[in-house]
């Protein structure tokens, strides 16, 4: 890695914002009264999120009308479809929403998720002697896109018959994300908590053999809550299972649960990267028995599975798959566990080969754990963007994209391509989001520049993460289109390709932008507090236009 030159301008907003936290600690302690115990809470969440990390990884929202559920999917499989038998779960009364606002965790969780960002921002900025600094973005985006243009398959028209078609430039996807497309694969689009959860409780209560979980996070709610009896009632069967969630997340949230299961034998791992313990685990992902896995944005809380009907409703996205490429996702989890667990006991095996499966689905499983200078999912999502030649669909939460996501948009639409973006507006963020609102609306005002058809979310929360090409090809998972991706976060996105499969995702996104606000210049031309011209100068400078292939 090469070191580049730190900002020193930045160190005084990194120790106000420190400051805040430790200010706070020294003040606020366990006796202080509910208001000042409130009033802690608050700075030590505006310190994470100045620094570019929300504490609740998305941020809350006012409440609003939310389409019915999706039935549950059925693939024919007595594990989804017949009825199952399961030990009564105690219901946890439901709290109401105070203000809307997220469910609050330990408050010294928080200074562990501020210390996390502070350091990970000096190290990576090589300012620490000891250090070296991560890739740039501008490094970053110039070698992704050298990889992605050394095809035998030049760009495309509109109008042309689209490269995803071809066999050729899929074996070149596979080639630069280090991720094949296993054939005989069933994919069924999970859209919004009740429909995810229904699948997922669905399956965890019918397994026979294992249940793996890897996840951002569990909370201290009613989904949590209910998540953890049902593990702890198959464990009590014989099910072995295995929990994984990331380290500095579990001391803001989940405590208690994790902590039950541990107590009954569950095998729980608090995820710390090896080598980089600032970094965070992002991954969304559930495996049932070998046979069975979803994928996606939610993890184990009321927002995202709508349990507490008082609570907050985001609108997000799974998706559930079976065939081959499930064995890849066992592999995945494997590879995360067996880097945390030393016992031999205690590790995850390598899956054995499946035979093809009768789905007519190809489904690539990609993990992305950075910084690199070759980031598997961001290749993938710029390889089916370079083989575009009729429509890209985008729904992501956080579009602060980096110079290479700007530049292939940017030249989708001189080809003639469709482009259509949805993402947050500040009407879906609360009041102290509103600055990394900005940050969205500056990023996407780029592909509007370009002809991209911008469309802000209105109401709760966008947290989906997925993008469709052509009518063909889908990446769906874990990961926005921000640099923390390509910095601090490994996630896990599945790729698909099923015409029939992305249809029907399709057709959600139709839905979505629908109910959203078309964005015009008014929109996309914010008039930022001082906290975002902070944030964009020091903390998002490096994502800037003119810094990559004359934007």
């Amino acid at each position: 890695m090469v070191k580049k030159q730190f900002n020193f301008k930045a160190v005084p907003f990194i120790l106000v914002f420190s400051s805040q936290a430790l200010y706070a600690q020294g003040v606020y302690g366990p006796a202080a009264n509910d208001a000042k115990t409130k009033d802690f809470e608050i700075k030590i969440a505006r310190t994470a999120e100045a620094l570019g990390v929300s504490l609740y990884e998305d941020f809350p929202v006012t409440r609003a009308a939310v389409p019915a559920p999706r039935a549950a999917l059925v693939y024919g499989s007595p594990a989804l479809s017949a009825p199952m038998r399961a030990p009564e779960l105690p219901k946890p009364e439901p709290g109401p929403a105070a203000a809307n606002d997220m469910p609050v965790g330990n408050k010294w969780g928080y200074l562990a998720v501020a210390y996390h960002t502070i350091c990970a921002q000096l190290a990576d900025s090589g300012f620490l002697p000891w250090a070296d600094a991560a890739p740039g973005f501008d490094e970053i985006s110039e070698k992704v896109l050298a990889a992605v243009k050394g095809s035998r398959y030049e760009a495309r028209k509109a109008g042309s018959p689209s490269l995803l078609r071809e066999e050729g430039f899929i074996n070149e996807m596979e080639a630069l994300s280090g991720a094949k497309f296993r054939p005989g694969g069933a994919a069924e689009f999970l859209v919004n908590g009740p429909a995810s959860f229904a699948a997922k409780d669905r399956l965890m209560k019918a397994a026979k053999k294992t249940i793996y979980v890897a996840t951002y996070a569990i909370y201290d709610d009613v989904t949590g809550k209910e998540t953890t009896e049902i593990l702890l009632a198959k464990k009590k069967e014989g099910v072995e299972i295995k929990f994984m969630t990331d380290d500095t997340m579990a001391f803001v949230f989940g405590a208690k649960n994790l902590k039950r299961m541990a107590a009954a034998g569950i095998d729980v791992v608090r995820y710390r990267e090896t080598g980089r313990t600032h970094d965070y685990l992002h991954v969304k992902m559930l495996i049932v028995d070998g046979e069975y896995s979803i994928v996606g944005g939610l993890n184990y809380g009321d927002p995202y599975s709508h349990k507490n009907p008082n609570g907050l409703k985001w609108r997000d996205t799974d998706v559930l798959y079976t065939g081959p490429a499930v064995t890849d996702s066992v592999r995945a989890f494997a590879g995360l566990w067996n880097s945390q667990v030393k016992e031999p006991a205690r590790q995850v095996p390598a899956p054995r080969e499946e035979a093809a499966g009768t789905g007519q689905a190809r489904i690539a499983v990609t993990l992305q754990n950075p910084p690199t200078l070759a980031p598997a999912i961001l290749l993938s999502v710029l390889k089916a963007i370079h083989g575009a030649t009729e429509r890209i669909n985008i729904e992501n939460a956080y579009i602060v994209a980096i110079p290479a996501i700007t530049r292939a948009i940017v030249e989708a639409r001189e080809r003639g391509v469709e482009v259509n973006v949805l993402t947050n507006s500040k009407e879906s963020i609360d009041s102290d989001g509103k600055s990394f609102a900005d940050s969205i609306i500056l990023s996407v005002k780029a592909f509007s520049d370009a002809g991209a058809n911008v469309y802000l979310k209105q109401g709760e929360t966008l947290h989906s993460k997925f993008m469709t090409v052509d009518g063909i090809f889908c990446s769906v998972g874990s990961y926005n289109f921000h640099p923390r991706g390509e910095r601090y976060d490994t996630e896990l996105n599945v790729s698909i390709l099923d015409p029939a499969s992305v249809a029907q995702i399709d057709a959600v996104f139709a839905r979505d932008i629908a109910e959203a606000r078309k964005a015009d210049t008014k929109a996309l031309s914010p008039k930022p507090g001082l906290l975002s011209r902070i944030m964009e100068r020091y903390f998002f400078a490096q994502l800037r236009p003119n810094t990559v292939s004359g934007l």
